[in-house]
């Protein structure tokens, strides 16, 4: 695995795409260990799964999402910052913890994956609907894989600033933890959606226990 890891940040750094995606293929045929007629298409099989997983990824870090147009909300999401002292079983723990629970507060104001839209107006304003119903609406400025929202005055005029990164189906907006709950308390009271004092509780609760986190929705087209 280590050798195939530095295969990887090498043809990442140093070549063409395409020129990598075959040098790379090569490279892992040798690292899995076959190259006979009878192993050829096994080999070749899991090289490609391999170079799809790993090589994939680092493309996606620097590929710049459109925003502009119709997105389907596919769930809450989460980044933890490397800062963090959480071990990976820890932080996938946490993370699955706490997207389960953001998707339930949520979904008390409609916004459920499959069903909430969000719309980037090519005028600069924004809308997150549900149903057809319009849960908010305001103004967004995007540069630099960075989104500006403010919203209306109905939600005090509230901003959020979030990185927009891109995903194999869509992409993902990542806000500071605390003003993403900020938006999801005062959707639920905008709406006039039950209160949900502890489900509220219980998500701050997480929040404030990672520096750095970040929250958002996760998209699709």
């Amino acid at each position: 695995m280590k050798k195939i890891l530095v295969i990887v940040c090498a043809l990442a750094l140093g070549a063409s795409s395409a020129n990598a995606q075959s040098g790379l293929l090569n490279s892992l045929k040798g690292v899995f260990g076959g190259s006979s007629s009878s192993s050829s298409s096994a080999v070749e099989s899991a090289a490609t799964g391999v170079l799809g997983s790993l090589i994939g990824s680092v493309l996606n870090q620097t590929t710049t999402v459109n925003l502009t147009g119709n997105w389907t909300y596919n769930g809450s999401a989460t980044a933890i910052s490397t800062d963090n002292t959480l071990t990976s079983l820890a932080a996938s723990a946490y993370k699955e913890n706490l997207e389960n629970k953001a998707d339930g507060y949520l979904a008390k104001v409609g916004i459920k994956p499959g069903i909430a839209t969000l719309s980037f107006a090519e005028d600069g304003t924004f809308t997150i609907a549900a149903g057809g119903k319009s849960i908010a609406s305001g103004t967004y400025t995007y540069a630099d894989k960075v989104v500006k929202m403010k919203f209306g005055k109905v939600y005090n005029y509230l901003s959020m600033t979030g990185d927009v990164a891109a995903t194999t189906s869509g992409c993902q907006i990542l806000f500071p933890a605390d003003k993403f709950l900020k938006f999801a308390t005062k959707a639920i009271k905008v709406v006039g959606a039950a209160s949900q004092d502890a489900t509220l509780s219980s998500l701050t609760g997480l929040v404030d226990q990672v520096t750095g986190l970040k929250l958002g929705f996760d998209l699709k087209r």
